[in-house]
């Protein structure tokens, strides 16, 4: 077996790359001594070398260097990226937060066999709350640990089958930006009542967090919860039937076919 300077190698600086890269300080199974991030932005370079991870502005090093190979960069840039390093990659796998991107279409792009990770993220990992949908070509069980190790340190794991990743995507991957989208036409809706704006926050955001919490821990279906909170002639019944007269539920859902479908056309 090859020895590599790097257990992984990640490809971007951005905010999903430092979301893995503070996790994995704030859990510490992995040493960032081990890890190198490659992206031309030298400030953010500064910052991760001050961390204790090894930093490089030549992804081709890091593909020379890297026993596992992380892309962490918009699927827009991902072939000239990708072509910058083939000629030099010798990593034994390649892992990939890029939505829409396949394994099939990772795997044409490097020397088989090689193991491929496909993850899809959402933005609240940058908190250590988000969750991650991973599924695997060519890996075996034991091997998938350290692939684990990493994004456990972003909340929660789940692992899937590939043809559920445009679903994946557009629920959990573009999910963050729907409750974003609700929550600040609650706020605005509590300030044209009266409310200032940080009273509004403070109180949308608290119910969205207890809501969430209770849908996970409650027995109950959702329908019950909803008519634990509408009681028959009451305010939220009142509010509920505007959604329903305005077609709210029927938006949401056709929103989430259309992220789908985008994810679907990114893959071709």
């Amino acid at each position: 077996m090859a020895e590599f300077q790097y257990i992984l190698g990640i490809i971007g600086a951005g905010n999903m790359s430092g979301a893995i890269t503070d996790g994995i300080l704030r859990v510490g199974k992995l040493d960032p001594k081990r890890i190198i991030v490659g992206d031309i932005d030298a400030e953010k370079l500064d910052r991760l070398k001050k961390s204790g991870f090894a930093v490089t502005s030549d992804n081709k090093f890091l593909a020379e260097n890297s026993q596992n190979v992380l892309f962490a960069v918009k699927p827009q840039v991902f072939e000239s990226a990708a072509n910058e390093i083939k000629s030099g990659i010798k990593a034994e796998a390649v892992l990939s937060v890029m939505a829409g991107v396949g394994t099939a279409k990772l795997a044409a792009f490097f020397a088989n066999p090689i193991k491929i990770c496909r993850v899809m993220p959402n933005t609240p990992c940058m908190i250590g709350k988000g969750i991650c949908a991973l599924t695997f070509a060519g890996y075996s069980d034991g091997e998938k640990k350290f692939v684990f190790d990493i994004f456990d340190a972003l909340g929660e794991t789940v692992e899937l089958s590939e043809e559920k990743f445009d679903a994946v995507t557009a629920v959990s991957g573009s999910g963050p930006a729907y409750v974003y989208s609700f929550i600040d036409a609650v706020i605005k809706g509590g300030v044209e009542k009266g409310l200032t704006f940080g009273e509004a926050k403070k109180l949308t955001v608290s119910v969205f967090k207890g809501a969430a919490e209770l849908a996970e821990r409650s027995e109950k279906s959702l329908d019950e919860l909803i008519k634990n909170v509408a009681s028959k002639g009451g305010t939220t019944e009142a509010a509920l039937k505007i959604f329903a007269e305005r077609g709210v539920a029927d938006g949401i859902r056709e929103g989430v076919f259309a992220a789908a479908e985008r994810s679907k056309e990114l893959g071709k």
